[in-house]
């Protein structure tokens, strides 16, 4: 994968993810790019794929400004939300603050370095809209804290853009339109698998979520499961993935 910046790195949080990032573009309303189709598919997905009970321990690595984690919190005992970008933990406290959310905890660290949390105390680790914010050593890295923190049966709940899907390389090669900043690694389902397996985690369940461009997300629910020309039409990835257990 591509090497760039992201909110895994250990160096100072770039500037891209300042206020201006978490204020006016990471939520902007926009009728074709961020709509609320789009938002709804995806917290419908981030549901099923997280699965969230009463008794569970959630971790969100890359949890933003928290609007998925507070979201998260009344279904579940506890929901901890991790960022390295000070602004956006500063917003997802305020967001749990103003929702009257207690279940719910940030942290401003380094998802390499999670020391903060104890081994196997998760039940459901959620890396939503996150994985394409770093390349591959840096998400090698992240996933071995995620493998330390999940309890041995837990799940790792992924949901990110497919980098085969038309948009997706119409962007890579700024033809049309263009890369959003701060994705530098756009995966597509091979690579995903790969960076998986190499971290020690087994895919469980992988599905393709349509776009919700309008217009757009029928050709995708349909031509998404044809032959040859599928990978075109996957817009986001859906991965559910376990820890590796010993043979």
């Amino acid at each position: 994968m591509t090497s760039g910046t992201g909110r895994g790195r250990t160096s100072e949080p770039d500037a891209l993810y300042d206020d201006r990032y978490f204020d006016e573009q990471l939520h902007r309303d926009h009728w074709f790019r961020n709509n609320a189709a789009k938002r709804e598919l995806r917290w419908r997905e981030v549901l099923r794929m997280i699965d969230p009970s009463p008794a569970d321990r959630v971790l969100e690595i890359g949890c933003a400004a928290g609007h998925h984690a507070v979201s998260l919190a009344p279904r579940v005992a506890e929901v901890v939300g991790v960022d390295y970008a000070p602004a956006a933990i500063d917003r997802a406290r305020r967001r749990a603050a103003e929702a009257g959310v207690t279940n719910a905890s940030f942290f401003c660290r380094d998802a390499r370095k999670l020391e903060v949390l104890a081994d196997a105390s998760f039940d459901k680790v959620a890396a939503i809209d996150f994985v394409e914010h770093v390349d591959d050593d840096t998400l090698l890295g992240i996933l071995a804290e995620v493998r330390r923190v999940l309890r041995p049966n837990g799940t790792l709940s992924i949901f990110t853009p497919c980098a085969s899907h038309y948009v997706e390389w119409l962007k890579a090669r700024n033809l049309v339109l263009r890369q959003i900043p701060g994705h530098v690694a756009v995966r597509d389902e091979a690579q995903c698998r790969d960076v998986l397996a190499r971290a020690g985690f087994d895919v469980a369940d992988l599905r393709f979520a349509p776009s919700t461009y309008p217009g757009a997300g029928w050709f995708d629910r349909w031509l998404g499961r044809a032959p040859v020309v599928g990978p075109w039409f996957r817009f986001r990835l859906c991965i559910v993935a376990r820890p590796r257990l010993p043979r």
